[in-house]
């Protein structure tokens, strides 16, 4: 039987590298104490070759590494889950300056491999990271079974399109479908770049890691970044507009991980009257039934999160707004390149994952809640980020909370160790997380990361189904411990 993580989490020194959940597919990798997470983000092999998942588009899941070295017994590569896809990572690399990396196509599938010498693998990791057009471990075992990976058209994939479409009040016709939420958003960067080429987009907020790095670092790449998504950022992105033709902002609401809830409103007007796409992640708004489609071109979200809600399957999609004045452009741009890369078998879990999405999700919103407002009188805690006030009636307000404790750098390490939640990357899931988000996504550019609100020491929490109050009793008897 899988151990049973809502009543027995991951979470000390014991459980380093167990996956989680307990699934040969777990999008997650257990990093119980605070000095494993910096192991990690330093490679070093005591943590790295205990971890039997991680996610998977920054740790290579252990049958895709059987798999490359099929594909590449004497060298490096990865494999990409189209010939397409396998193309622009060689692109990539070459823009970055390498000069050694060749399409390899896997007989009999459409996935292709990309091979490279071993001093240009970090470029080649950097686009399979960023683009999230990786292959699954689900695809990697069919190939490594002598099976074909197959994108098929089944009722399956109309259901989830369906049941995506109508969290957006859309038809499924305007839903699209990739191996990851990355690869929506680096979907949505080249349709807008094959519309308007050689122009720069703006990131308005604080985002996720990958988002900013496809608009820093993709051939052709030009940005703008304006780091705290708050009115006075708004004003300074009129501004740009006088200086700049931008031809999209990308934003998200929430923000990862200061859960800003920047003015999408205020940005449509910004953004329509300066003809400009505006692109929306809505993840953290947990599958909220308040969409924010009707304030913007394009949302794209990572269906990982929320929608799956089991953490055993990679997924994500983007959604057209048919009102938009940049519909017609953008639906041939996206049809033009468009490949279904979500393979049949992952499409099956993301279909029964989702099926009690709305109370999933409802409990989870509701102990978040209940949580933020304790842990905001907690004398422990020195501020606790989280979109709006609680009691809130917008489920947009999502289950994801961070926080920062007093004489931060004397206490956090000890108080996460001896936290009873599972702990480890990832978010939206069924079962309670915490990381220390700004460590995993930030190691390399901490100084810039503080410089722009996110604290070294802060705290992410995913909270999950557990009842209430046994989550608060782990948090506080692991808060006891600042006295």
């Amino acid at each position: 039987m899988p151990a049973d993580l809502l009543t027995f989490p991951r979470w000390n020194s014991d459980h380093l590298g167990l996956p989680m959940p307990d699934d040969r597919d777990a999008v997650s990798s257990c990093l119980p104490l605070w000095e494993h997470n910096i192991a990690y983000e330093e490679g070093e092999a005591q943590v790295i070759d205990r971890l039997q998942a991680a996610y998977p588009r920054f740790c290579i899941h252990p049958d895709v590494r059987q798999l490359c070295s099929r594909l590449f017994p004497n060298g490096s590569g990865l494999p990409f889950v189209t010939k397409a896809a396998g193309q622009r990572a060689v692109e990539y690399v070459g823009h970055a300056g390498g000069t050694t990396a060749k399409l390899q196509p896997i007989e009999g599938q459409p996935c292709a491999g990309v091979s490279v010498d071993e001093d240009e693998f970090v470029l080649l990791k950097q686009y399979w990271q960023h683009s999230g057009e990786l292959i699954s471990s689900r695809m990697a075992r069919s190939i490594l079974n002598n099976q074909p990976v197959t994108c098929a058209q089944t009722e399956t994939r109309d259901i989830v399109r369906r049941r995506v479409g109508e969290l957006h009040q859309v038809s499924e016709a305007n839903v699209f479908l990739f191996s990851s939420g990355m690869g929506a958003i680096s979907c949505a960067w080249r349709a807008i770049s094959q519309i308007s080429p050689h122009q720069p987009t703006c990131q308005f907020g604080f985002p996720y890691v990958d988002t900013l790095k496809i608009q820093e670092r993709f051939p052709g790449a030009t940005h703008s970044f304006l780091p705290f998504g708050n009115s006075e950022d708004e004003t300074k992105l009129e501004e740009l507009f006088y200086d700049h033709r931008f031809s999209a902002v990308f934003c998200e609401t929430p923000t990862n991980p200061l859960l800003v809830l920047p003015d999408t409103k205020k940005l449509r007007e910004i953004t329509l009257e300066n003809n400009a796409v505006l692109v929306i992640d809505d993840t953290l708004r947990a599958c909220s039934p308040q969409s924010v489609l009707p304030d913007c071109d394009i949302v794209v979200t990572s269906l990982t999160k929320y929608f799956s809600g089991y953490g055993n399957v990679l997924a994500g999609a983007l959604i057209l707004n048919p009102g938009s004045g940049h519909f017609t452009q953008l639906n041939r741009a996206i049809r033009n390149g468009f490949e279904e890369t979500l393979s049949d078998p992952d499409m099956q879990v993301l279909e029964q994952n989702s099926r009690d999405l709305e109370n999933r999700v409802e409990k989870c919103v509701s102990n978040a809640r209940t949580l933020v407002d304790r842990l905001r009188q907690h004398p422990a805690v020195e501020c606790v980020y989280y979109p709006g006030p609680v009691g809130h009636d917008d489920r947009g307000c999502g289950a994801l909370f961070s926080l920062v404790l007093k004489n931060a750098a004397e206490v956090t390490p000890h108080v996460f160790d001896h936290l009873r939640v599972s702990k480890g990357p990832n978010l939206g899931t069924n079962f309670t997380l915490c990381c220390p988000y700004t460590i995993l996504a930030h190691y390399t550019e901490l100084e810039f990361a503080e410089h722009c609100g996110a604290s070294r020491w802060l705290l992410r929490f995913s909270v999950g189904t557990e009842p209430v109050d046994d989550l608060w009793q782990r948090l506080t008897s692991a808060l006891e411990l600042t006295e």
